[in-house]
């Protein structure tokens, strides 16, 4: 992805900040809250150093941001149904840490937002059923995080 200096370092800061602050949440739309700094970001970048590849990212991130934050208001709305694994918030700043790492390598931050796009899929009715068929695995090894479960 072709950024000049000074945005990689705006993004680099930007998921340090985003990280740090979804360690210290208390709760999962804080923690969405704090994500979505990302994909901010990504678009206020956009308009000065436009890129099919920083698109492609921020479709993706913002997309994703968008499908969980819709999930966590049904549930705030009486959904019956609960569709959030125990351990999504440790997964998601996992994820979130490997797309930092990986952003400006263009084969690995596809992997890395595919992690993402299955996180996000996993809240969804058929997701989560999915998962607990163990269909879906991206819960099968999480990795342990300073300051959460």
């Amino acid at each position: 992805m072709k950024l000049s200096k000074e945005y990689k370092i705006k993004i680099e800061q930007e998921f340090d900040f985003v990280i740090k602050k979804m360690l210290e949440s208390e709760n999962p739309d804080q923690m969405m809250y704090y994500f979505s700094g990302i994909y901010g970001l990504l678009q206020r970048i956009l308009n000065f150093e436009y890129s099919d590849e920083l698109l492609f990212t921020y479709f993706i991130i913002e997309r994703s941001c968008k499908d969980i934050a819709n999930q966590l208001s049904a549930l705030r709305q009486g959904s019956p149904v609960p569709t959030f694994h125990k351990n999504f918030g440790s997964k998601l700043i996992e994820v979130t840490k490997e797309l930092r790492d990986s952003f400006f390598n263009s084969k690995h931050r596809v992997e890395s937002l595919k992690k993402l796009i299955v996180l996000a899929y996993t809240c969804t009715g058929n997701g989560f059923y999915l998962t607990e068929k163990n269909t879906i695995e991206i819960f099968a090894v999480t990795k342990k995080l300073e300051g959460k479960d």
